[in-house]
């Protein structure tokens, strides 16, 4: 019984290993990198905006073949493929459905690896989308722009949770007033 025990503790530990191998091989470095263009491809799709939404996610792309190859991090390619098919979306449900699943597999990357600390990174959630099943999707800021429904509800969803946030440095200002916090400044 403890042997069946113990092979199964080590069977979920080698399949949780490989379901986020991206965290070794994936520096918080380069998920900033993705941050921007997805920030823009989230922000063209709230806008129903087709053709930038193709262009973002073409530089979504772009970006991630600046990062680690497929063999060291096989998350990477199934953001690929997903920006891919938004790239080459013919309207704006096929781009948001693709949309969707990359927000969801980006979301578990900034997650596990995390980010420098240079902007905040929201996880937000509409209940409505998707026939009720709901979506997810990825923001710099708590003010609801939703992707997936556009003009139709703007302002569906609501902040989920914070998932990345600007780091703060303590500094001695005087003994007596002890630490403080302060924004890093680029």
């Amino acid at each position: 019984m403890k042997s069946k025990i113990i092979s199964l503790v080590i069977a979920s530990a080698v399949l949780t290993s490989s379901l986020f191998g991206h965290s070794k091989a994936i520096k918080p470095e380069f998920v900033d990198m993705l941050l921007k263009p997805y920030f823009e491809l989230q922000t063209s799709l709230a806008n129903d905006d087709l053709a930038a939404s193709k262009k973002h996610a073409a530089s979504f792309k772009t970006m991630i073949g600046h990062g680690p190859s497929f063999e060291e991090a096989r998350s990477l390619e199934g953001l690929s493929e997903e920006s891919n098919t938004i790239s080459s979306a013919q309207d704006l449900a096929t781009a948001r459905a693709a949309f969707q699943t990359l927000s969801k597999d980006f979301a578990t990357m900034v997650e596990h690896v995390g980010t420098t600390g240079e902007q905040n990174v929201y996880q937000l959630s509409c209940p409505m989308a998707f026939d009720g099943k709901g979506g997810e999707w990825l923001q710099n800021n708590k003010s609801v722009a939703n992707p997936y429904f556009g003009s139709m509800m703007f302002s569906c969803g609501a902040v989920k949770q914070e998932i990345g946030q600007v780091k703060t440095e303590k500094i001695q200002v005087k003994q007596e007033f002890g630490p403080v916090q302060q924004k890093r400044e680029k």
